[in-house]
């Protein structure tokens, strides 16, 4: 009868173990192509981390504190505006979105954040951001900025946008 009990609570201990595992695959959904060798993978949730990132540098861009962005972002990162217009390097972007930003009376509400990971085991997160963008009192676009982060820096900025005007 003893040795029966010990046997039951070895499977329920194995059991129990195994039905826990939180490994990346658990958290594996959706597909991609987009890779570095052309495979198919999964998608994985990302973490808070890379979230806090986008929302640090949102924080630090709202107050046009344009040398504290340069933290931000390696210094060779690819930028692609909503326009199509394609800038390979910090500094470049830093310029470009300072001089834009001077005169503007654009207001950008930030309304949602969430990172997804291509394969966790890789490193590098993908941040996809949402805005509301106001001019005066009306809503005049929706949009979309998607960040790729290595290791605690973007190199990587898309942006989309969905004009409601």
């Amino acid at each position: 009868m003893k040795t029966i009990k010990l046997a039951t609570l070895l499977i329920i201990m194995v059991s129990l173990n195994f039905s826990c595992d939180t490994k990346s695959n658990d958290r594996a959904m959706g597909f991609t192509n987009w890779s570095d060798d052309g495979e198919i993978y999964k998608w994985h949730l990302g973490t808070d981390a890379a979230v806090d990132l986008v929302v640090d540098l949102d924080k630090v861009w709202a107050k046009q504190n344009y040398s504290e962005m340069r933290k931000f972002f390696a210094d060779t990162a690819k930028f692609y505006f909503r326009d199509g217009k394609f800038i390979n390097n910090t500094t470049d972007f830093i310029n470009q979105i300072s001089t834009d930003e001077q005169n503007s009376t654009t207001k950008w509400d930030f309304v949602s954040a969430y990172s997804i990971d291509l394969d966790p085991s890789r490193g590098g997160e993908h941040v996809q951001a949402s805005f509301n963008v106001t001019s005066g009192d009306s809503l005049v676009r929706e949009l979309h900025e998607q960040y790729y982060i290595i290791d605690n820096k973007i190199v990587l900025w898309k942006q989309f946008s969905l004009p409601l005007k």
